[in-house]
């Protein structure tokens, strides 16, 4: 598997996490302490699915000769 396959293989994880703890949040029953640990789960996803989006783009510019910005 290439660097860019495992990066978006990658992505695709951490989307269907996200999928997951959006399921989890939609339900009534669940604490507020247990809905508020998965918001930070998500945002520490989100920050790394940011990395992996940079890291894609910038190996795009690489084969297509541009500079990253």
């Amino acid at each position: 598997m290439s660097a860019d396959e495992q990066t978006r293989s990658g992505f695709a994880a951490i989307r269907d996490r996200l999928d997951e703890i959006a399921a989890q949040v939609r339900d009534d029953a669940m604490p507020l302490d247990a809905a508020l640990d998965l918001y930070d789960e998500a945002v520490k996803l989100g920050m790394k699915a940011t990395e992996l989006l940079e890291t894609i783009e910038e190996g795009d510019h690489a084969e297509s000769g541009e500079e990253a910005r």
